[in-house]
């Protein structure tokens, strides 16, 4: 009999976060066999050089002509990683099926019916001759949907055996099954604050949490944490860098404890957060990935919290967010489902993203 689709996918998978730390470039392979499989080959993460770091954190206030030649010139540069990365590993053209790419998130405004990430797709393609797979947001956004978070999809298929998945990037996002749906949101600001407090103290991040540990808590700052609207909001529900700005970053300027107990104040709200979505079971595993896993601060406290936490290998907590965009990109050539409505809140299920062919 025939078979359709070719079941075994060789991809490279792109992630740029908000916290700016840099490029994730992964080589997986995905199998499918009644359910999906994976392999993560090998990886590494490009830091942004400073001066891409001030460019991506500026590009917001850019006029219409300068974003548009900014989002061609860091679609070649991830085309130009991606191709040092296949020559760093030695991994030939011929054994990449496709490139799938998340973009860089400038603007994300659900609430206006607009969503942006920047790093082109067709210049991914032009730059490394391999089909590339980008702009995942834009037809969820179109069809009413959030537009995020989009990596729900790959927990449900790569890691269902787990009671929740939750990603501890800039921004903390967690996903579940909840009466038979995925469902998921973003909970809080994870990396993005502590990264922001750190540098205040000359630190680029709390490496381990470490000081956090040396703070104690501000009672006057976690309730005005817990006071915000955000926090009593349903799923689905996102956050962006305009939240940070506009509401939640102006609690911590006005703030009178030292930094360390800020830091130990915001770390503790997050957990808070994370355990009140749900009543954890104590055998409800919640599996942890993303930068904000190897900090101990964080983790210690979701355990202290009765959160049966699992912390995977390396590879899998810096390369879970890109190896799920390869499987997005997988789906979206298959033309099978890869953004669910029940987690963005869009008018129905999609298949997104744009294809672009060498």
């Amino acid at each position: 009999y025939y078979i359709k689709f070719m079941n075994k996918y060789y991809v490279v998978g792109i992630m740029s976060g908000t916290s700016l730390d840099g490029i994730d470039v992964v080589w997986s392979k995905l199998c499918f066999n009644k359910t999906w499989f994976y392999e993560i080959l090998d990886g590494k993460t490009y830091g942004y050089s400073s001066r891409w770091k001030s460019e991506l954190q500026n590009a917001h206030k850019l006029q219409a002509r300068d974003l548009v030649f900014l989002d061609k010139k860091l679609g070649n540069y991830i085309g130009e990683k991606i191709n040092d990365f296949l020559n760093e590993k030695k991994i030939q053209k011929s054994q990449v099926d496709l490139i799938s790419s998340h973009g860089h998130t400038l603007f994300h405004e659900p609430e206006n019916n607009l969503t942006k990430q920047i790093g082109n797709g067709a210049y991914i393609c032009s730059t490394t001759n391999i089909k590339t797979i980008s702009d995942f947001r834009t037809i969820d956004i179109a069809f009413g949907g959030q537009g995020a978070p989009l990596v729900p999809v790959g927990d449900k298929l790569l890691f269902g055996s787990y009671k929740g998945c939750l990603n501890l990037g800039g921004i903390a996002n967690i996903s579940y099954d909840f009466k038979e749906k995925r469902i998921a949101g973003d909970v809080n600001f994870a990396n993005m604050i502590s990264n922001y407090l750190s540098n205040k103290i000359g630190h680029s991040f709390d490496k381990d949490g470490e000081l956090a540990k040396q703070g104690k808590i501000d009672g006057d700052l976690i309730l005005k944490l817990e006071e915000l609207d955000f926090y009593k909001k349903e799923f689905p529900k996102s956050l962006g860098v305009e939240d940070f700005n506009n509401w939640y970053k102006p609690l911590f300027e006005n703030c009178k404890a030292s930094l360390n107990d800020q830091l130990y104040t915001s770390g503790t709200h997050l957990c808070r957060t994370i355990k009140n979505i749900f009543n954890f079971d104590r055998n409800d595993a919640l599996l942890i990935t993303g930068g904000g896993a190897h900090n101990k601060f964080w983790i210690n406290k979701l355990k202290e919290l009765k959160v049966k936490t699992v912390v995977p290998d390396l590879k899998l907590i810096d390369f879970k967010e890109a190896l799920i965009f390869s499987l997005l990109g997988v789906l979206k050539i298959r033309n099978e489902i890869n953004v669910l409505s029940s987690v963005t809140g869009s008018l129905k299920n999609l298949s997104s993203g744009v294809i672009h062919n060498p």
